[in-house]
């Protein structure tokens, strides 16, 4: 009914290695950390992290399956059903008078079972070990160690109703041994209905649906009671459908409970046919309510001969000597069905009789292994599969909030909001380089009023230094200052700090990258416009100063030379501009406004422009035209201007915790994606939180495929 591709091995060979498996951390682990760090988890580590719950189930599932072959001879029936169907009546026809009146039956709420209560042979406790071995199969079932069902009725009344109204008792089984079952050789879960009301403290109907899902792979078959009028009730199918998903393969009996005189034994299996169709069910039995006179008829006796008078005293009562229901098997051929005699194997009390257990051992196995099979793939494989997928995912979506937060200040936008260029961190380096290059290439009418030698390639000292011989008169230093007011206004490029920079990330769903920065006693990620009291302000702030510091990049001398030769070449004949300053004058006021920039407002900050952008700023805009006009002079700075970015992208990746990108990043540039090269910054790893990224390693899956084979 069940093909499985299994080994010939028994579950006694197979679950330890399978176990050894699932615990191993190094060369057959089922997860690799890619990053921030390398390293290997295995697969009960990584469900720990995911889902701690189902990496205590998985191992619950393999003791089961592994502990089964040793209780070949102690199954155990679950006694499930509909509300007020008549459960514990047929769990008492299988008990001693004094097991029965610990019990408790009736229609009224204060008479309703509200607890799992597992009733087993008193003979089973004479073996210590089996019974150990009993008593942890059913704390890994239901997760509870049981209870002891009290000896005095009054107070085994008490614990089956739950009278104390403490719901999270409904998870802990209670548990009785009876002499009748000896004779049976088998245990019974007497089952709470899955309908409650919570407001009485006694689990919701979700609650118990769970617990009897887990109580479930407690049992070797089912036996689940409904009234006749039940064979549409969305409850009833709820409870077949437990039973069906969760131990597939072990016997299902229906048993319908109180059939009216009207309904003879071949109405109830019509209608109860489409059920039984639909979830396997092995065998139908039917009783009769026998508070109606009418049902006398068909309430069959329980005696060997045949032709003994039927007296109430011939059928089964109780302790205090009331009528038990008694169920028979429905036949589908009218004439063998009561009120005609029947054999006294069609009765329900006989099942435990007719259990075939070796059958019963290889069923119980099977659904076992099952369930063992689906808590590794399904519940186990799938989850970790999806986690890495979801970790690979995340990351990503966390590199676009960086590069849309990053081209805020790194992107050069053109009136409509498009990116036309990529703006230059204006690093010392890269002004040295620019100042050097426009110096050494201008032509005459260009360096009036600048008292500088032919190149600026002598220039020694710190910022300081080189900042006065940009700036050498105080017709150039007004100049640099009201030059510099325009950047530090946003007027001309983008002045990045790390308030900005946490202001932009938050406007582009920051709190995706808050996220790994909470503490567990956080309830809700910040995302107001004020970026003070972010959790991404320090990391930010480091990530501001360690690139500032770290970056190295350089423009192509040879390639910059060029482009500013021809870019003199072919300026008209200037006009002197504002403040008798000449373009080189001004151009090279420029470059000291932007040293003096952080300088001025603290070291955390730094300032991303375009050549184009400098050059306005000096008011030639004429040569800022030509410049972003010519395509080689434009993709000087645009080459430098990537590295640049992509190292920034980097340093903040490393100081929020996140892997840097595999993959080359892809920006848009006026209408061409371009692909950043590969960042120079050395990673560095820092301690605090991380968005790590995993991947599962086919090392495991195949080695888990070949020890536990999917179906």
């Amino acid at each position: 009914m069940f093909p499985l591709r299994r080994s010939n091995k028994t579950s006694a060979e197979v679950w330890p290695d399978v176990l050894a498996l699932v615990e191993d951390d190094d060369r057959r682990a089922a997860v690799q950390q890619v990053a921030p760090q390398q390293r290997r988890e295995s697969f009960l580590q990584a469900l720990r992290r995911i889902e701690p719950q189902q990496a205590i189930e998985t191992l619950a599932a393999g003791r089961r399956w592994h502990s089964a072959d040793r209780l070949v001879d102690r199954p155990t029936v679950a006694v499930s059903g509909m509300l007020n169907s008549g459960k514990t009546s047929l769990v008492s026809t299988f008990l001693s008078p004094a097991g029965q009146r610990r019990t408790l039956r009736g229609t009224g709420n204060l008479e309703g079972t509200h607890r799992f209560v597992l009733w087993m042979p008193e003979s089973w406790r004479d073996d210590v070990t089996l019974w150990s071995l009993l008593m942890s199969r059913i704390s890994d079932c239901l997760g509870q160690a049981p209870e002891s069902l009290a000896d005095d009725p009054e107070t085994a009344s008490r614990q089956y109703n739950n009278r104390d109204g403490d719901a999270s008792r409904l998870s802990i089984p209670l548990l009785a041994t009876d002499p009748a079952l000896d004779e049976a050789g088998l245990g019974l879960l007497d089952c709470p209905d899955i309908v409650s009301d919570a407001e009485f403290g006694l689990g919701t109907p979700e609650d118990r649906r769970r617990l009897l899902g887990r109580a479930a792979r407690l049992c070797s078959a089912f036996v689940i009671v409904s009234s006749a009028e039940s064979s549409r009730d969305t409850t009833l199918a709820e409870l077949l459908r437990i039973a069906s998903d969760l131990m597939p393969g072990v016997p299902r009996l229906l048993a319908v409970n109180k059939i009216r005189p009207q309904q003879t034994p071949d109405s109830v299996a019509e209608t109860f046919e489409p059920l039984v169709k639909r979830f396997n069910i092995a065998s139908l039995y039917a009783a009769y309510d026998f508070d109606v006179p009418a049902s006398k008829p068909f309430i069959p006796r329980q005696d060997i001969a045949n032709d003994a008078v039927e007296t109430d005293a011939s059928r089964p009562h109780d302790s205090s000597n009331e009528l038990l229901p008694v169920f028979f098997s429905v036949a589908k051929n009218p004439d063998e069905n009561p009120p005609a005699a029947i054999n006294n194997d069609r009765f329900l009390s006989a099942v435990p009789q007719q259990l075939d257990r070796a059958q019963l051992l290889s069923q119980l196995h099977q659904a076992l292994r099952l369930n063992l099979e689906t808590a590794l793939w399904q519940d186990g494989v799938e989850k970790i599969t999806r986690d890495a997928e979801q970790s690979f995912e995340k990351t990503k979506r966390c590199h676009r909030i960086l590069i849309d937060a990053a081209m805020e200040f790194f992107g050069h936008r053109d009136a409509s909001g498009r990116v036309v260029d990529l703006r230059l961190h204006q690093s010392e380096r890269i002004l040295r380089q620019l100042s050097e290059s426009f110096a050494a290439t201008a032509p005459w009418y260009a360096r009036w009023g600048v008292r500088l030698n032919t190149t600026l390639r002598r220039f020694v000292g710190g910022a300081g230094d080189f900042i006065r011989n940009l700036t050498p008169t105080a017709i150039t230093r007004q100049a640099a200052d009201d030059i510099k007011g325009r950047f530090q206004s946003g007027e001309y490029g983008g002045l990045i700090s790390p308030d900005a920079m946490v202001r932009e990330l938050t406007r582009y769903g920051g709190g995706l990258l808050m996220e790994h920065f909470l503490s567990e006693t956080d309830t809700q990620v910040p995302l107001n416009d004020s970026a003070t009291d972010s959790p991404l302000l320090a990391p930010v702030q480091s990530a501001v100063i360690r690139f500032e510091e770290n970056d190295f990049t350089t423009l192509d001398p040879r390639r910059l030379d060029a482009a500013v030769r021809q870019m003199w070449s072919e300026v008209p004949l200037p006009k002197r501009i504002a403040a008798g300053l000449t373009p080189l004058a001004a151009l090279l006021a420029t470059f000291g406004a932007v040293l003096m920039v952080p300088i001025d407002l603290g070291t955390n900050l730094f300032l991303a422009a375009s050549i184009p952008e400098l050059l306005a700023a000096a008011g030639l805009t004429t040569l800022s035209a030509m410049w972003a006009a010519n395509k080689s002079s434009r993709d000087v700075g645009q080459q430098a201007a990537r590295q640049q970015l992509a190292d920034f992208l980097a340093v903040l990746c490393d100081e929020l915790g996140l892997a840097r990108p595999e993959s080359a990043t892809s920006i848009v540039v006026g209408k061409s994606k371009v692909a950043l090269p590969p960042p120079r910054i050395e990673p560095c790893h820092r301690d605090g939180p991380t968005i790590a990224v995993y991947r599962v390693r086919t090392e495991f899956t195949e080695e888990l495929d070949r020890l536990m084979p999917r179906s």
